[in-house]
Order: structure tokens, then sequence, then C-alpha cells
């Protein structure tokens, strides 16, 4: 082999080399981001389910709210009512 041949030859080993550690960085970070997405989609998860039966529990308790009768003017029926409202905050 010439001189020449065998500088083309170690300038492409070279490249090649270089390409298989980019490739290797390329693949580590990666899988990096894909654990970091696999936690991140947990977490989304818990926070949406949370998010929602919190939006649940409260639409709840606005028709409970909304279907109350309106406040009483008599004491009977006033003390009824707090009764009834100390129960339903109590939940």
């Amino acid at each position: 082999m010439h001189a020449a041949e065998c500088d083309v030859f170690a300038e492409r080993q070279h490249k090649v080399e270089e390409l298989q550690s980019s490739f290797t960085v390329i693949k580590s970070k990666a899988e990096t981001r894909q654990s970091d997405l696999e936690q991140t989609l947990t977490v989304a998860e818990k926070f949406w389910d949370n998010l929602n039966g919190n939006t649940a529990a409260l639409k709840e308790m606005q028709d409970v709210m909304a279907s109350a009768d309106p406040p009483g003017l008599e004491p009977d029926t006033i003390s009824e009512q707090q009764e009834m409202l100390e129960v339903f905050l109590s939940c």
C-alpha cells in the first residue's frame, strides 16, 4: 500500500470511529430521555387523576349547594339547615 492510500484508510477509519462514538452518545441520551419521559408520564397521569377526582368532587358539592333550599327564616329551619351544612362540610 502506498503512503497516500494508508492516509486515506486511516482517515476513513478515524471517521468511522467518530461516527461510532457519536452513535453511542446519541443512544445514551435517547435512553436517558426515554426514562425521563416515562417518569414524567407517571407523574402526569397521577396529576390528571387527582385533578379529575377533585373536579368531580367540586361539581358534586356545587350540585348539592345549588339544590339546597334557600336560607330559612324561622329559627328551627335555620338550625336544621346549619346541621345539614355541617354534615356536608364534614365529608
